[in-house]
């Protein structure tokens, strides 16, 4: 089923989310969060539409958790983006730029992210639609959307950030 295209995603002038959800066909996605739709769809219109749509993601099933930090380390994705969300994570305590960040303030104050992190479960016969040759998805959780977030999240962890929570909610996905 069509879904609409997120208007201006250019960056200039772009349809404002309020806009974007009066125009979504809710009833046709009764179970996909609406977090999501704007955190994931809306955010990150020109992926999301390439990539995730045509994998299928608006029939995946969907459940918000509270995970640990410890559990939060069993994450994973590419390992050349892993290794960049590490070190985002170190930088984080390093770099005033992203302390200074709307999301590097956020995060250091409260301990936690300002929106869930979406990361899909059990999937590793599934090929990732951004991977290469038939790559297949990570086990046991993939992160799907929230990189920054995560890697901050890490960060905080390895550096035993104070004010860091013991747990934050996820979106888990199920195919």
């Amino acid at each position: 089923m069509g879904i609409p295209e997120v208007k201006r995603c250019d960056g200039r002038n772009v349809e404002s989310f309020d806009e974007y959800l009066s125009r979504w066909p809710s009833n046709d996605y009764p179970g996909f969060p609406e977090c999501l739709l704007k955190n994931w769809v809306y955010r990150h219109w020109p992926e999301f539409s390439e990539y995730w749509h045509p994998a299928g993601c608006l029939s995946w099933k969907y459940e918000k958790k509270l995970y640990s930090n410890e559990k939060l380390t069993e994450i994973c994705t590419f390992k050349k983006m892993m290794d960049a969300m590490m070190f985002w994570g170190d930088h984080l305590f390093e770099d005033s730029m992203r302390q200074e960040s709307w999301l590097g303030k956020y995060m250091l104050k409260n301990g936690t992210c300002p929106a869930p992190i979406l990361i899909l479960e059990d999937a590793g016969d599934v090929i990732h639609p951004r991977g290469r040759e038939n790559e297949k998805m990570c086990v046991p959780y993939q992160l799907i959307e929230g990189h920054m977030r995560t890697a901050y999240l890490w960060g905080m962890h390895r550096n035993g950030h104070a004010p860091l929570k013991a747990e934050h909610e996820v979106w888990v996905a199920r195919v």
